[in-house]
C-alpha cells in the first residue's frame, strides 16, 4: 500500500510543480486542440478523483461520478495548490490499510448501469494514478503548444519510462 501511496504523491507533486510555472491565465484558459478544456479543468477532474476516493474510504464505498466539480480549483492556482496539499496528506492516512481490502466502486460507464462492483484499496489506488497519468498527457500536449516545458516523465507512464530506459540502455 506504501508504494502506491507514494506513486500517487509522486503524480500529485508533478502537478505542484508544474504549476508553479503557470500564471492564472494559462492554467485556466481553454485549449481549443484539447477538447476545448483548461489545463485546471484537467487537474480538477483529477483531484475530484482522489477526493471521491478518499471521501468513499469512510465507507468503503467509492462513487466517482459523486464528484465537487470545484470551479474554484480549475481556476485558481492558489486554490489548485491547497487541494493538492489537502490530498497528500488524507492519502498518507490510508497508509495503514491493506491494499487487498474490499471496497465497492461506482461508476457510470454509459448505459445508465448504477450497481457497484468490487474492488481493492490497491486497485483503486492503481486507477487513480493511471487516470492522472492520462490527463497529464493532455496537460503536458497543453502546455507544449504553450511554449511551456514540462519536467520528464509528466504525462508518461511509469512502465513507458522504465521501457524507454530499458531500450537506451542495451
Amino acid at each position: 500500500m506504501e508504494s502506491l501511496i507514494r506513486a500517487n504523491i509522486h503524480f500529485l507533486d508533478q502537478a505542484e510543480r508544474l504549476l508553479g510555472q503557470l500564471d492564472e491565465r494559462v492554467y485556466a484558459e481553454p485549449c481549443g486542440r484539447v477538447f476545448g478544456a483548461s489545463i485546471g479543468q484537467h487537474l480538477r477532474h483529477c483531484l475530484d478523483h482522489y477526493s471521491s476516493f478518499l471521501r468513499g474510504l469512510a465507507l468503503m464505498k467509492v462513487d466517482y461520478d459523486h464528484r465537487e466539480r470545484d470551479t474554484s480549483v480549475e481556476s485558481s492556482i492558489k486554490h489548485a495548490l491547497a487541494e493538492l496539499d489537502r490530498l497528500k496528506v488524507e492519502l498518507l492516512k490510508t497508509a495503514s490499510q491493506n491494499s487487498a481490502d474490499v471496497i465497492l466502486v461506482k461508476m457510470d460507464c454509459g448505459g445508465g448501469d448504477q450497481e457497484c462492483y468490487q474492488s481493492t484499496l490497491g486497485r483503486e489506488l492503481q486507477f487513480l494514478a493511471s487516470h492522472t497519468v492520462h490527463h497529464y498527457a493532455m496537460m503536458n500536449g497543453m502546455c507544449r503548444e504553450q511554449g511551456i516545458s514540462v519536467e520528464e516523465g509528466f504525462g508518461i507512464a511509469p512502465s513507458t519510462l522504465r521501457h524507454r530506459e530499458l531500450a537506451s540502455a542495451s
